[in-house]
């Protein structure tokens, strides 16, 4: 029952944040998690809206919670590491986008988010690797498509 009542919460939560209701969606998920502790996706969704409204400190720790859930969560990393590029933490921004990297090679927002990051701190040669790589995965998934 409390799963059925927390999926309730998720989705509401997701409306919330869909039409821009930052602080209603973050109750919203809140309250789902409160009723399912371990609702990954609900840990989710809660720090990207935490990180939408500045809460960054707060993203950050739901992120980490969220990992203590699914270690290997290649969305998970990509996300901490969007939190540490806010706060200016970018080496462990660049850790982190690394990682998702690892766990998940075709994942285009990550290479996306660590090319943005390598070249406006100047890496552009690395930088434009990660956006080639990203814009190569792109077109293969277009192709692949048609």
């Amino acid at each position: 029952m409390k799963r059925k009542q927390a999926k309730i919460y998720y989705q509401m939560g997701n409306s919330l944040l869909k039409n821009g209701n930052l602080p209603s969606a973050i109750n919203s998920y809140k309250d789902a998690i409160r009723l399912d502790p371990n609702f990954f996706r609900a840990f989710c969704n809660l720090g990207v809206a935490l990180k939408n409204v500045g809460f960054l400190k707060e993203a950050e720790d739901i992120f980490e919670k969220a990992l203590s859930i699914k270690p290997y969560s290649a969305v998970i990393y990509n996300n901490l590491g969007n939190v540490y590029t806010s706060m200016g933490n970018h080496e462990y921004a660049k850790r982190c986008y690394r990682r998702a990297i690892n766990i998940y090679p075709r994942y285009k927002a990550a290479y996306y988010n660590y090319g943005q990051l390598l070249y406006v701190l100047g890496e552009t040669a690395k930088g434009l690797e990660m956006l080639t790589i990203r814009a190569k995965l792109e077109k293969d998934e277009l192709r692949s498509k048609n």
